[in-house]
């Protein structure tokens, strides 16, 4: 959830996204998916979904505090070049442009309760849980490559066809990446480029690099030699086997 919008007449949550290109939705199959300029189609996690789950959550936080408000969503599409496809008509979507088109209506269509928000904001802040914040660690300290779990950390994998191999135990495995990456994402940050990831895995090839950032599905901002990549907050929980069902050669 990236706000939460409170009033005394409704719940509102709010799901940003900076997903470029145009995007695409099959309600039947709950299939999120983007084509890029080049033509090319790329699956997404469901932002509806995502909502949803949030809307039910509060919906049951509300019931437990004997709390009777609307919860709603909407995501929010924060990149001005993004073209919603007509699949999206009658979607829950929106570009931020027109968002307080969207917020007017919502109090226009929800009447005004009893609510006392500073209960309401006192007992969400009684249950939320703020990150700390990120130390300053400089960057020569933090070890690179991806580290073999089996090992308990100490020695790096190696990348071959598609697999990490851990050149001391042997361990082979498709999902050290993952967290790697969720490290990289604590410890450094959440944008990365193709240079910084060759040197933070240790590939050599640009080439495999591009080819494995491409089946990350990482969302992508920039331009040319400008371009760099959106690790996500849930890396740890991509699909193995849709993201490495073939082998990518080097």
């Amino acid at each position: 959830m990236d706000a939460l919008i409170l009033t005394t007449r409704f719940l509102l949550v709010v799901e940003v996204k900076q997903i470029s290109g145009t995007l695409f939705y099959k309600p039947a199959f709950h299939e999120f998916a983007r084509q890029t300029e080049e033509g090319v189609i790329e699956n997404f996690p469901n932002p509806f979904d995502q909502a949803y789950r949030h809307q039910l959550f509060l919906l049951h936080l509300l019931s437990s505090w004997k709390i009777q408000l609307p919860v709603l969503y909407i995501v929010v599409n924060a990149n001005i070049r993004t073209k919603l496809d007509s699949s999206l008509n009658g979607c829950p979507i929106i570009h931020l442009s027109g968002l307080p088109k969207f917020l007017e209506k919502l109090y226009q269509n929800h009447g005004e309760t009893k609510l006392d928000l500073v209960e309401l904001q006192n007992k969400l802040s009684a249950i939320s849980c703020r990150l700390p914040a990120r130390r300053k660690i400089d960057r020569h300290r933090i070890r690179n490559g991806v580290l073999c779990k089996k090992c308990d950390f100490r020695h790096v994998m190696d990348y071959h066809h598609g697999l990490w191999i851990c050149p001391h135990c042997g361990e082979k495995s498709k999902e050290a990446i993952f967290l790697a990456l969720h490290q990289y994402r604590s410890l450094i940050g959440d944008r990365i480029t193709n240079r910084e990831l060759r040197e933070f895995v240790g590939i050599d090839c640009k080439a495999v690099t591009s080819k494995l950032l491409k089946r990350l599905n990482f969302e992508q901002f920039g331009k040319g030699r400008g371009v760099y990549y959106l690790i996500p907050e849930d890396v740890l929980d991509q699909k193995m086997d849709r993201l490495f069902s073939y082998v990518i050669s080097t």
